[in-house]
């Protein structure tokens, strides 16, 4: 019942707004009508009082000049005939009532209680303009009371015909005007629910309405051609969407320049399979040889062009459902899925190694790579992706030690090395930061053998459990993991302090040669002033030190190496060729430099005595260092009969077991520096 009256539509709203106008006036029109009816009424009362007091006023006043007062009282006893005629009463001019007529209804019981519903009417009784007396009539409000009574009936009946009349005018309104409002209403809401913008709402009338109508229509239009837009926009975004996935799922997985899976695909590929149950597959890593050459002298526009004919041929090196992906650099994975016996692994290993060894023609340029190949197996190898990458590259640089262009299999015995390898690395760390690294001196004998004017110093590691050990077990070592400058700053700061200690000992200078790792020398040249600043804090003689360096250390005769090896010469710093004969042996860098001496190497002087042509070439070398005024030392001499030879073709210096070996600094000095102090030449 309540919903009923709840004004929740426009169609009650409309109802409720005509039938309120319709009460409204009808209660305003009869207001005013009722109003004005009493206020007539009352003065149509009072009017035709009046008159008939004007009528009777004649007669009484004579009947009054006579004093017949019987012929007053007929003359107002008719008036009480009205039905309002409460009273009627004539007095003198002195207020004496001299007749009086009362009525007989219950109203006349009242008159003092109800004074304010009396009228009364007073008559002057005149004659020749002199007053004898007063007329009174009394009146109750019954006549009027009567009209309003029959008034209000009226009024009633007229309310509630307005009433019905206005509320089956709403209805017929409504349905009138309310029809096409609620018909698009309909219309909207099945578009809303079904979504369907294609329906249409029917024109039903030429009014504001049909105008409304008219411009849904055309909204619809709009919407739907926007959503046939949209539409067509959200499926063109939808495919650029996937063809962006596409593409960022090739960047993720895909290197850009092999157009083989990246290393990210690798590992998860690689994941993938060890996830799978029962599943076994072999891991090839590959390494090219001679990549950095070639990118270096043809450009790196030459490198990607064969890296991309590398990649070419290792995918024709296996199956399709097999994995082929490039690590980045010049490196490449092969998994091999279903592959687990060596024969079979090595079967495709060396297809590959076959196949990298074919020449490659890029822009009618032919070069040639080689491939370094390690194969590991799962789950034989390793059970992770971690275990399985170390193996599978530990057995590649094994294949890149023992000569490159060939496999190896990982075994445990590599991870061992590589184990060893790592331990002595972080020893070697240790070491330095102890100061477990000592020097060794080994003395340079003039031809006699008998005199020590120059010393080798050779660095010594005194491990804690191993004992003394020598620098081919950590030099090597050293420089691959880029602490080679460490220790060779180490070796050059105490090689200069005890040649200053020697110095101040003897009062004579015994020259000290330093070896100088290719790894310490920087092109800008600050390894040099590294050993001049030094060389200063101890105020060195001139020619107190010697810098010994390998030949293909001098090669390049446009390197600025050269020019720093002058600045050191200039400075008093002497320079040594180490190992002279066993590299590429060039001449020409003897004439353009300045240097002091030749260390010819051990393997041309342990042969003189049995091989007449290393007698030849030691001669040679003697010799032609002679007439380029440089000194010659000959390293490893160990029997006497390889000093004669030596001293017979004047070699100017000797070092070897057959004299000393490397010793303690102590036992040098006690040996060589105190007994027999002698000047350096």
């Amino acid at each position: 019942m309540k919903q009923f009256f709840v004004l929740n539509t426009i169609s009650k709203k409309l109802q409720f707004i005509l039938m309120s106008v319709a009460l409204i006036s009808t209660l305003t029109v009869t207001s005013i009508f009722s109003a004005f009816e009493l206020s007539s009424a009352k003065r149509e009362q009072v009017e035709s009082l009046h008159s008939l007091s004007q009528m009777l006023s004649p007669n009484i006043t004579a009947a009054l000049l006579f004093d017949d007062q019987d012929a007053i009282q007929e003359l107002i006893n008719p008036i009480l005939l009205r039905s309002d005629v409460l009273s009627v009463s004539v007095t003198n001019v002195e207020g004496v009532v001299l007749a009086q007529a009362l009525s007989k209804r219950p109203s006349m019981t009242q008159i003092d209680d109800d004074l304010n519903d009396i009228t009364q009417v007073m008559t002057p009784l005149t004659l020749d303009n002199q007053q004898y007396g007063d007329l009174h009539i009394s009146v109750d409000d019954s006549i009027i009371t009567d009209r309003i009574t029959f008034y209000g009936q009226f009024i009633v009946l007229l309310l509630l015909s307005s009433l019905c009349a206005s509320f089956f005018l709403s209805l017929f309104l409504r349905r009138k005007f309310l029809s096409p409002m609620l018909y698009l209403a309909k219309i909207s809401q099945k578009i809303t629910v079904s979504q369907d913008y294609s329906l249409r709402a029917q024109v039903q009338s030429e009014d504001e309405i049909g105008q409304l109508t008219t411009c849904f229509n055309s909204m619809l239009d709009n919407i739907e051609q926007r959503e046939s837009s949209l539409e067509s926009e959200v499926q063109l975004r939808t495919r650029e969407l996937e063809n962006a996935n596409i593409q960022l799922h090739e960047y993720a997985y895909q290197d850009g320049l092999t157009l083989l899976p990246n290393r990210r695909f690798f590992y998860e590929k690689l994941q993938s399979l060890i996830d799978t149950d029962d599943m076994f597959f072999a891991l090839i890593f590959i390494d090219l040889d001679g990549f950095k050459e070639i990118n270096d002298s043809l450009g790196h526009e030459y490198g990607d062009l064969l890296l991309h004919q590398v990649a070419k041929r290792l995918r024709g090196c296996v199956r399709d459902h097999d994995t082929v992906a490039r690590l980045g650099g010049d490196e490449f994975t092969l998994i091999l899925e279903d592959v687990s016996d060596l024969e079979h692994a090595a079967t495709i290993a060396e297809k590959v190694k076959n196949s990298l060894m074919q020449c490659i023609s890029i822009k009618e340029v032919q070069v040639n790579v080689t491939g370094s190949i390690g194969l590991t197996f799962y789950p034989a190898d390793g059970q992770n992706v971690e275990a399985l990458v170390k193996h599978a590259d530990q057995a590649m640089y094994l294949s890149k030690s023992k000569g490159r262009n060939r496999y190896e299999f990982f075994s445990h015995a590599i991870e061992e090395q590589a184990i060893e390898k790592r331990r002595l690395i972080e020893e070697i760390r240790i070491a330095l930061k102890l100061g477990q690294f000592v020097l060794f001196y080994q003395p340079i004998f003039d031809q006699s053998g008998v005199n020590a004017t120059k010393a080798e110093a050779l660095i010594r590691w005194n491990h804690p459990q191993r004992g003394l050990i020598g620098p081919n077990e950590f030099i090597p070592v050293a420089e691959q993991n880029g602490l080679i400058e460490e220790i060779g700053n180490w070796v050059r700061d105490q090689a200069i302090e005890d040649a200053a200690h020697f110095y101040q000992l003897s009062g004579n200078k015994m020259q000290v040669s330093v070896n100088t790792s290719p790894l310490q020398i920087d092109q800008e040249g600050l390894w040099v002033d590294e050993w001049i600043l030094a060389c200063n804090k101890f105020n060195l003689p001139r020619d107190t030190m010697i810098i010994e360096v390998t030949e293909n250390t001098l090669m390049d005769p446009d390197s600025p190496i050269q020019q720093q090896m002058l600045r050191l010469n200039n400075y008093g710093i002497d320079i040594a060729i180490d190992d002279f004969g066993v590299g590429y042996s060039s001449l020409a860098y003897l004439q353009r430099l300045d240097i002091d001496i030749l260390k010819i190497d051990r393997s041309f002087i342990q042969h003189m005595e049995t091989n007449e042509s290393s007698i030849a070439l030691v001669r040679a070398i003697i010799t032609m260092a002679h007439h380029l005024k440089v000194k010659v030392v000959a390293e490893g001499v160990e029997t006497e009969g390889q000093h004669q030879l030596l001293q017979q073709l004047s070699c100017d210096y000797l070092q070897g077991y057959l004299f000393a070996r490397p010793m303690p600094t102590q036992h040098f000095i006690d040996r060589y520096i105190l007994p027999f102090p002698l000047a350096a030449e």
